[in-house]
């Protein structure tokens, strides 16, 4: 984010002057404050959630339409809105601290000052990176998934789902993947890394994913859908904003359709039979008899190069937590 003395604001008019509807405002402030020509997806992410603050101050006896009138008692309000949200079992944790960091990320982009910011564990409570549902993303929910977009034409929206499935990309890695790139690793390799649009540009080295049939079906399809001139599954004459505009929506939508939650379900998945592949035994998820812990970090070691975070203690968010002992089986206890 730019240093705020870099920016001035007029407290004297509607929405510090940069705008007359507060969501458009608050656009131009974040394309102020990160760059109007980078961080696009940091950017999306902040104004869609603020979009949401703005409906919930809307609804306010009296109704607040002009961030100037946003104060810390609004915040605090909010978060406890939030807090009894999360209580009742209707939202995640996770994301109502989203939620309140937008908030304090938006405000500052606004108002070019910390004067309204909270703590979003404190305000929503401590949220848990480890997994304790199962994802459900099979693979046959997952051609039904395909076969959905299909009908309704989204063919880049159906690549999508594969190689998130495939390989256990995240959004923008897999509109972003030069798919070329990709085959010729194949061929050459029998594996691919994962290089282009990585979260903050972090690129590991040991991010190699071993190809075998359903990544080969996966690449050859998001390859087909493409143009003659193009690399990945962005058009060769749009933009990744324009792209996300016009995919991500309706394939979530699909994706609800079979029963999987999010993408990032089939990122979980493909990372769970990774994790069972390496190490011999089911996920922790699923696990209620035998459990050795030495393959378990076998298979978190191999999961952590996969995620692209590389740190082992990651994988939990996904395979889930780590037992503290081996546990011998049936025959081991007699």
């Amino acid at each position: 984010m730019k240093k705020s003395r870099q920016l001035k604001r007029n407290r004297k008019q509607r929405n510090f002057g940069l705008g007359h509807q507060p969501a458009y405002a608050a656009k131009v402030a974040l394309a102020q404050a990160y760059g109007g020509d980078s961080h696009f997806y940091t950017r999306y992410t902040h104004h869609a959630r603020f979009k949401l603050v703005l409906v919930w101050l809307s609804k306010l006896d009296p109704p607040i339409r002009d961030l100037r009138d946003i104060t810390s008692a609004h915040a605090v309000a909010y978060a406890e809105h939030l807090a009894a949200v999360v209580a009742t079992g209707s939202m995640e944790v996770a994301y109502a601290q989203n939620l309140i960091s937008t908030v304090n990320t938006v405000m500052r982009a606004i108002r070019l000052d910390k004067e309204i910011r909270l703590s979003p564990s404190d305000a929503v409570g401590k949220r848990t990176y480890i997994r304790t549902v199962l994802p459900m993303a099979s693979w046959d929910k997952v051609i039904e998934a395909v076969r959905l977009a299909e009908k309704e034409e989204y063919y880049r929206g159906a690549a999508l789902i594969l190689l998130w499935r495939a390989f256990g990309m995240r959004l923008r890695e897999a509109a972003l993947a030069d798919l070329h790139r990709m085959r010729s690793e194949a061929e050459m390799y029998r594996g691919v890394w994962i290089s282009e649009g990585t979260k903050g540009g972090f690129v590991s080295e040991d991010r190699w994913i071993p190809v075998e049939s359903v990544q080969w079906q996966a690449l050859d399809y998001a390859i087909h859908t493409i143009s003659d001139t193009g690399m990945c599954l962005i058009d060769t004459n749009s933009s990744l904003k324009e792209f996300l505009a016009r995919h991500a929506p309706p394939i979530r939508k699909v994706l609800k359709q079979v029963g999987i939650k999010s993408p990032k379900e089939l990122r979980a998945e493909n990372f769970i039979e990774l994790y069972e592949r390496e190490s011999g035994q089911p996920a922790p998820l699923k696990q209620s008899g035998p459990f050795d812990r030495g393959a378990d970090l076998r298979g978190r070691e191999v999961v952590g190069k996969s995620d692209g975070h590389k740190r082992p203690t990651v994988s939990s968010a996904y395979i889930g937590k780590r037992h503290r002992s081996d546990r011998p089986g049936e025959e081991a206890e007699r």
